[in-house]
């Protein structure tokens, strides 16, 4: 046992940028993929988490100096800087426990499809992260990682049945059929659904907006550079940096945000062939089963309205931001607000109205569970090298998925009386929202003309 523990920690002692790249391909050679692909794969991978090291390196240094003078001159605590998705998710990566978390999704989908509990094949392994996230947060929140992982394996879970309640509501919004979504985001709705559906009820659908006609109107000021240049500018204003230095600082927070998903990208490009050999290797499992697809977010990208609301929601989350008492967090990265927009596009089938209603209450708590998380973002940057921090600053992640969800079990976990109420009160919403989702989308399977017989 003390010589497979040495060799294991030794593996995990090379850094994130070596040893996953290593499990990886172990992986990918198990699921019958060719050493040679396998490895490849798990290059990518390694490069990956290199590349987002250094453009976070790049951010902190540069907006993290600015947001510091932010500070000193309004007197506005917001000591934390947002990071986005795409480096808080390369950052949990480097958690020494991560790679745990590639064999646990696909044996829970395994175990699920061949006991008949889902259809969904889920192929979007970029979002074994976010399940890494989940066990990685509550582990250092309650110091427990049997728990943390008990939490990420539910979250698969409920992933998996989601996509399968939710899968005609898809192909209504995308046209797109046999497909699937077992993305985190969408379980937002446990808690957001009962509100959206009061909105149903309060708002009839004629209550809506164009959204095409007014993002046409925006245009370029919906672009990542153009957004990043204008962040940095008002940052450096407000900094008290003369005119060179604001638009210096501009480009580079222009160039952050357009690299940002560009190796985010590789991401996906090192995980996409280790998909495809999962999938591969289920339907030789179970030969004859027909099932969806289960793929990632994008998919709907070519509705106007989330692009629009993520637009118009810039200047309201600063307000937020900077008014919101006991917030610690400079927007920056997740300006977007993908994770609350996307599902709140989902649950209200693309009406505008009602989304902006919901985007309102959802920015304050997500920037609540942003502050509450950045210390542990912070500690787990400091202690594998992810990034470097500079003195008196922390790393957050504004918009993080579920992320009313994640600081419920989070303090529930640490014993927080308020924590355990919300917990406990999150049960029969849970139920509520699958049992009225299911029964929602069996009503828009008879509208795609599917003949499906309710369960």
């Amino acid at each position: 046992m003390e010589i497979i523990q040495t060799i294991f920690q030794s593996i995990i002692d090379l850094g994130a940028p070596v040893f996953l790249p290593i499990i990886l391909t172990i992986i990918g050679t198990l699921l019958g993929m060719k050493f040679s692909k396998a490895f490849a794969a798990g290059l990518i991978l390694g490069v990956a988490l290199v590349g987002m090291g250094m453009v976070m390196d790049f951010m902190t240094a540069n907006v993290g100096a600015a947001a510091q003078a932010f500070i000193k001159n309004t007197g506005v605590e917001l000591k934390a800087l947002d990071m986005g998705w795409a480096p808080a998710l390369g950052l949990v990566w480097t958690w020494e426990y991560a790679f745990l978390m590639f064999p646990v999704q696909i044996i829970i989908n395994v175990l699920m499809l061949a006991f008949n509990l889902t259809n969904c094949l889920n192929m979007d392994m970029w979002n074994v992260a976010n399940k890494v996230c989940t066990a990685f947060l509550i582990t250092y929140v309650s110091g427990n990682i049997y728990l943390g992982f008990a939490l990420a394996i539910l979250q698969c879970i409920l992933e998996l049945k989601n996509a399968d309640y939710t899968r005609y509501r898809l192909e209504k919004l995308s046209g797109i059929p046999g497909v699937s979504m077992p993305h985190p985001m969408f379980l937002a709705g446990i808690w957001f659904y009962p509100f959206t559906h009061l909105m149903d009820v309060l708002l009839p659908d004629k209550v809506n907006i164009d959204a095409q006609k007014i993002r046409d109107k925006i245009g370029v000021f919906g672009e990542n550079h153009i957004m990043g240049f204008l962040v940095g500018c008002f940052i450096g204003i407000f900094g008290g940096y003369d005119i060179p230095a604001i638009l210096t600082l501009g480009v580079q927070a222009g160039t952050a945000l357009t690299l940002f998903p560009l190796v985010a990208k590789l991401f996906t490009t090192s995980l996409t062939p280790i998909s495809e050999g999962a999938t591969e290797f289920m339907k030789r499992k179970f030969a004859g089963r027909e099932f969806t697809i289960g793929l990632d977010w994008p998919i709907m990208a070519g509705r106007s309205e989330h692009w629009l609301l993520m637009i118009l929601a810039i200047p309201v989350i600063f307000i937020y931001a900077i008014f919101l008492p006991g917030n610690i967090v400079l927007p920056f990265g997740g300006l977007m607000e993908i994770c609350l927009i996307v599902p709140l596009f989902y649950l209200t089938m693309g009406n505008l109205v009602k989304m902006a209603i919901g985007t309102l209450i959802g920015i304050p708590i997500h920037l609540y569970a942003a502050s509450y998380f950045a210390p542990h973002f912070t500690k787990l940057a400091e202690t594998t090298g992810g990034a470097t921090v500079p003195k008196g600053q922390m790393l957050a992640w504004l918009g993080m998925d579920i992320s009313e969800l994640r600081w419920i079990f989070a303090t529930a976990s640490q014993g927080n009386v308020i924590g355990i109420v919300f917990a406990v009160v999150t049960i029969p919403l849970a139920i509520y929202y699958f049992k009225s989702i299911k029964k929602e989308d069996q009503k828009y399977a008879a509208e795609l003309g599917y003949d499906i017989k309710p369960k």
